[in-house]
């Protein structure tokens, strides 16, 4: 895999990231200047201020209009479909870095959230999964430290281990088949878990090197986005409005390139166990879905 390649991708499409922060930072904001513009928060800010609560001023309260209450409402709706498009739109990314495509796949907004909804139960049932195996063995550490105290450390090490080494097959198993979605273009791929387990396990070399490389990744964004925002922090006391406009930029930009960066990597890691071969065939990993 190659890092430095991961790191310049989403520079190399700066206009396609740049177009998709404005265009999240527009719905979000359009919705929060609602919430803003059409209550007095003045109490509430007063209240939750105050140290004295005998002094409080919640009793002046005023009940949140219909305005205010469509900007809460379509503020959830953004978040909401904002987060399955750009799970759906990374599927995209990645099939096109596995077709070794330089630029960003162009945005097809119904498809992607069609394909970021169906990406997302598929990580539900990961989760699900995930979450069975730790009651499990926090319920049998339980039962053993019951009996014996030294069989309950020993059932406590075990179940730490087991669980930290789950979540990373587990984890490794929902890019797989991510990949495989991308690759085979069947969203029934990605729920495949028992076949995508075995394909993650079977690469642990990979799939080491994978997380690290987001490891670095997301040490370097963080680095680089503190840096930016002690910069330009100082608008905040010049122009609040300004200020704080700027920062939800900064967020998206940051936050986006790096998520590019890693489904680059994702990409490179689908290559890596075959899954970008010629000689690849779907069918004969296929298996019927949990």
């Amino acid at each position: 895999m190659n890092f430095t390649n991961a790191i310049k991708y989403p520079f190399q499409n700066f206009a396609k990231v740049m177009s998709i922060v404005l265009a999240m930072t527009i719905a979000f904001a359009v919705f929060i200047a609602m919430i803003i513009n059409s209550h007095d928060w003045t109490p509430l800010l007063t209240a939750m201020t105050n140290l004295d609560v005998s002094q409080s001023h919640t009793e002046t309260l005023q009940p949140l209009s219909g305005t205010t209450i469509t900007g809460f409402f379509g503020l959830a709706l953004v978040a909401i479909v904002s987060g399955f498009w750009l799970s759906g739109y990374s599927v995209e990314v990645i099939r096109a870095v596995m077709r070794e495509e330089t630029w960003m796949p162009e945005v097809n907004l119904g498809q992607n959230i069609k394909d970021g909804a169906a990406l997302f139960a598929a990580s539900a049932a990961y989760w699900v999964l995930f979450v069975l195996l730790m009651v499990i063995m926090v319920t049998l550490t339980g039962l053993l430290g019951q009996i014996i105290d030294i069989l309950g450390l020993l059932a406590a090490l075990a179940s730490f281990v087991i669980v930290v080494g789950a979540a990373l097959v587990m984890g490794w198993a929902y890019f797989v088949g991510m990949a495989r979605f991308a690759a085979e273009g069947d969203y029934r791929a990605a729920w495949q878990i028992r076949r995508n387990i075995r394909i993650a396990r079977e690469n642990r070399g990979p799939g080491f090197t994978l997380l690290l490389y987001m490891i670095a990744i997301s040490l370097l964004y963080g680095v680089v986005r503190q840096a930016v925002d002690g910069v330009f922090g100082g608008l905040l006391n010049a122009n609040m409005l300004a200020g704080v406009t700027l920062s939800l930029i900064i967020y998206y930009l940051f936050n986006l390139m790096q998520h590019f960066s890693t489904q680059h990597l994702i990409a490179q890691y689908a290559w890596k166990i075959g899954l970008r071969s010629d000689h690849y065939n779907p069918e004969k990993d296929k298996v019927d879905a949990l």
